[in-house]
This record gives C-alpha cells, sequence and structure tokens, in this order.
C-alpha cells in the first residue's frame, strides 16, 4: 500500500500503517482457538448464591452504591435490519404479485401469516397507515420501508416493543431508561446513561430522548443525563479479498470495516465512572416483569462491591509499611481462587513471600467485572470456561462458539458439558484502589479476534472483528460469574420475540 489516497485514507481515520501491517498478518495466520480447560458450572466457577447470601449482597448495594458514580452502558448502534429478515424475504418473493396471490403466498407461510394475523397485538400497529385495505405486501413495505416507520433501517432502540395501552406504546430505549431508573440512579438521585449509536441514528435517539426523559424525571424523581458516542473511526478494521490483499472498492479505495462490539473497549474506556451496568439494547422487558430484572441487577451489583472492597483492601495491605504475614498472603490466594476463579501457579505455596505478594499486586490490581449467567436451554450465546491463555494462566471467560475448536474432540466435549450461557448482563468496576481509572485497552488478548467471510459488490472478503467487547476485550479482567434466572433475559432477536408472552405489557 503506497500509493498516496491510501495514505490519505488512512490519515483521515487515524489508523497507522502499521496497524494496517499487522492486519494484514492478522488474516494470513488466523486467530488461535480458545484453550478451554473445563466449563465453568455450579459446582466449579459460577455462583449460586442462598437466599441469606441474596440479603447480604442487596443490603450492601443499597448501602454502599449511593457513594459511587454509577453509569448504565447500553451499545445501541446495530442496525436492526437482521430482526426482519424473515420480513424482508418475503417482500421479495411477493414483489410483482397481485393481491390474489399475495394472499395465497402469505397462507402457505406459517411465520408470516401469523405475523399479518396477529399484527394489531404489536406495538407499531397504530402507526401504519390503514386505509385503503392494504395488500400483504403494503403492509410489509410500510414497516420496513422509507415510505412508512423505516423499521428496516432503524436500530433497535428506536423500535416500539411494548404496548401497554394504544396511546402508550414504549420504544427499547425508554424501556432502558426506565429500568435503570429503578437501581442505577446515586446518591445524589442522578442517573446516568451512555449509548453507543451510529451517526446516521443520533439524532432520533437525542429525539425519544427529549420525548420520554421529562415524563420519567417527574415519575421518578431524579434527574436523568443521557450522552452518546459513536464507534471510533481509527477502531475500523481492514477487509482483505480470499487472497488476504486488501479489498478495494470499484472505487479504488480501501475497504474498512467496523471492528464489531470489541472496539466498544475504548468508548467504555472513555467513560467517568466508577461502578458501570452492561446490557444489550434489545434484551429489555415491560414493567410486570422488572422487579425480577431489578432485584438481580442490584444482586450483581452488590456481589461487585464487597469483591472489590475486598481486593481494595489487599491491595493497600500489600503495599503498607508493615508487610502481610503468609495467612494473610494465604487468604488472598484463596479468594483470587475461589470468588474470583483465577487458577493459581504450580508450586505457589514454596514461593518467598516477597515473590508471592508481587505476584498478588500484580493479580489484583485489575478491572473486576461480575456477570449473570442463565441456564442454557438452547438460546445461542457465549458460555463462561476456565481458558488456558498463550502466557499459561487459566481464568474464567466468556467464549463463543466460533473460538473452540470444531475439529478438536477434547475441546467439543468441554463445549457440551457447559452447563450455562452470557446473557450479557454484566456489572463493572473501572478504577483502582487508589481511585485512578484504569486503561482498559492493556487488558485486551489481542489473540481472540474473529475472521469472518462477507462480501461487497458481490464479491467475496474477509473481514477482522476485534475481540469481542465481553470476550477477549475483558480478557484479562478479574471475573466473577454468577447464576441469574432466565427470566431476566428477554431478548428480541427476530420481530416475532415481540409477540412471546415475556414481551406481553
Amino acid at each position: 500500500m503506497t500509493e498516496k489516497k491510501d495514505l490519505e485514507q488512512l490519515r483521515k481515520k487515524g489508523i497507522g500503517p502499521d496497524q494496517i501491517q499487522k492486519q494484514i498478518d492478522q488474516f494470513r495466520t488466523g486467530f488461535p482457538f480458545a484453550d478451554l480447560v473445563a466449563p465453568a458450572t455450579p459446582e466449579q466457577g459460577i455462583f449460586l448464591p442462598e437466599r441469606e447470601d441474596e440479603e447480604h449482597f442487596l443490603s450492601y448495594f443499597s448501602t454502599r452504591a449511593p457513594a459511587n458514580r454509577i453509569l448504565r452502558f447500553v451499545p445501541a448502534s446495530g442496525a436492526a435490519s437482521r430482526m426482519f429478515k424473515s420480513l424482508f424475504a418475503a417482500m421479495e418473493a411477493m414483489e410483482g404479485m397481485d393481491r390474489t396471490d399475495q394472499t395465497a403466498w402469505v397462507e402457505g407461510r406459517d411465520d408470516i401469516r401469523t405475523f399479518l394475523r396477529d399484527l394489531e397485538s404489536y406495538a407499531f400497529f397504530e402507526d401504519l397507515d390503514r386505509k385503503g385495505d392494504p395488500s400483504p405486501l403494503e403492509v410489509l413495505g410500510q414497516i420496513l420501508g422509507p415510505e412508512g416507520l423505516d423499521y428496516g433501517s432503524l436500530p433497535k432502540g428506536l423500535l416500539k416493543f411494548h404496548k401497554y395501552a394504544p396511546r402508550d406504546r414504549r420504544t427499547a430505549f425508554e424501556e432502558h431508561i426506565r429500568e435503570a431508573a429503578s437501581y442505577a440512579a446515586d446518591g445524589e438521585g442522578v442517573l446516568r446513561m451512555h449509548l453507543t449509536v451510529s451517526p446516521d441514528h443520533l439524532e432520533g435517539f437525542k429525539a425519544e430522548a427529549a420525548r420520554v426523559v421529562p415524563k420519567i424525571e417527574k415519575e421518578s424523581g431524579l434527574q436523568i443525563r443521557i450522552d452518546f458516542s459513536f464507534q471510533l473511526p481509527e477502531t475500523d478494521t481492514l477487509a482483505v479479498d480470499p487472497d488476504n490483499v486488501p479489498f478495494r472498492t470499484r472505487a479504488g479505495e480501501l475497504l474498512f470495516r467496523p471492528g464489531g462490539h470489541g472496539a466498544l473497549i475504548r468508548n467504555l474506556d472513555a467513560l467517568d465512572a466508577d461502578l458501570v451496568f452492561i446490557s444489550n439494547i434489545d434484551n429489555v422487558c415491560p414493567d410486570r416483569n422488572r422487579p425480577e430484572r431489578v432485584h438481580y441487577k442490584q444482586l450483581l451489583g452488590g456481589i461487585l462491591l464487597e469483591s472489590r472492597d475486598k481486593v481494595f483492601s489487599f491491595l493497600s495491605r500489600l503495599e503498607s509499611r508493615t508487610r502481610p504475614d503468609r495467612q494473610e498472603l494465604n487468604a488472598m490466594t484463596d479468594f483470587l481462587r475461589d470468588r474470583m476463579g483465577f487458577s493459581l501457579p504450580t508450586g505457589l505455596e514454596g514461593w518467598p513471600d516477597s515473590d508471592l505478594a508481587g505476584w498478588l499486586i500484580r493479580t489484583l490490581n485489575r478491572p473486576i467485572r461480575v456477570c449473570g449467567m442463565v441456564r442454557n436451554e438452547g438460546e445461542p450465546g457465549g458460555g463462561p470456561f476456565y481458558v488456558r491463555s498463550g502466557d499459561g494462566d487459566v481464568s474464567l471467560q466468556i467464549v463463543e462458539g466460533s473460538q473452540i475448536d470444531p475439529g478438536d474432540p477434547e475441546q467439543q466435549n468441554i463445549l457440551n458439558a457447559s452447563t450455562h450461557f452470557n446473557p450479557v448482563d454484566l456489572v463493572c468496576s473501572l478504577r483502582d484502589h487508589r481511585g485512578g481509572k484504569f486503561s482498559l485497552p492493556e487488558f485486551v488478548d489481542p489473540d481472540t479476534g474473529f475472521i469472518s467471510e462477507k462480501s461487497m459488490e458481490g464479491r467475496p472478503l474477509k473481514a477482522l472483528e476485534l475481540p469481542g467487547l465481553w470476550n477477549g476485550a475483558m480478557a484479562r479482567w478479574l471475573t466473577v460469574f454468577v447464576e441469574v434466572p432466565l427470566g431476566t433475559f428477554s431478548p428480541v432477536k427476530t420481530v416475532f420475540d415481540l409477540v412471546r408472552p415475556e414481551h406481553r405489557a
């Protein structure tokens, strides 16, 4: 890549030539599969709180959380087009048919027939133009096309998910604000939320915030502050052709693609917060299911706060003038093993006190995350495992199926023995024991990216995704996995999910 226009393109994006060469090398060598050691299970690796545990952690959260700067972080930049894949396919199939043929085609497709029959149950029904008895194709066009609601190009956060009454219909964004108001405000009554959005949809989110925030503030008595950020252009990754040569558009420019949600570690790193709750934009519920979700958000928060306080106490003790004795050091290693799922180095018990203390400081001084885990009942999603890193450390990680070698029977056996999956329900501590901010990119495992096959302009290409936000981007954090009930997980992956019982208001 010596062309002047390439260098100018890189300069505008803030990407250096060395970075591009590294990405090309990654395409050529690929990424290593995860080295699974064992699944994290309730027997080892996943904490199952008893009733008295829950009471303790809920009390801990209620007393300690108000003194912290709390933030609700929601990745919300993805378009909802995949949510409507079946509807787009139906439109394509019915294109050119008259009404009679459209009706006959719909009768032979259970999903589309049911969707049109139940249309009044959807929260966006009242926004459709029903005059003139539109045909099936016209109805779908009103929902998805720019001449109608344009849901095919909007992000999920701006879609109406829940209908309480014809005049009370809420977007996913509004539901997230309402849920966060129940647990994420600080001691001064301020609720802070941060969403990562696409630049094309920023004004839409701002308009929705202006519509709903005053009403929620009046109901809750809170001050609600919402801000937004974009995925940084310097986190885009180069696309290559099947021969690993940089892919060029028909205009002759290098093709860059968003680096996936793992790029958002930079957005998270830029935030000023002590405690950050993270979940996906499409995992929301109506009012009637909210108490259970809030209960477990507060439970995870209490576990994090107590874990963080213990880590901070250990680090302060390790750095004090009076050295901890061996009994204290052993208590710290036990905590790392039993609460944080950290595998202790072989022969640790024979190390001199000074070496053990140094290892504890290096190991404890990291960001912390507490992650809800749901019993696996067939839903897709990454799972919790003990994983061996390239330097030999074994720790708790969230691993996607694509990171596991399909040709290795032993690794597949470990995968099949897993009992839980990750619903993306996290609470994170981003400061060190001195109150300073961690530099989160320093804790990313760069060997945990993905290579996927895509196409553009009718030509195949390979795309590079950065280590996932709750996968490799947090690989070197301290981690606690906690079982949470399936009722806390109600994602909307397809439009049909919106009429499942858990989304009926």
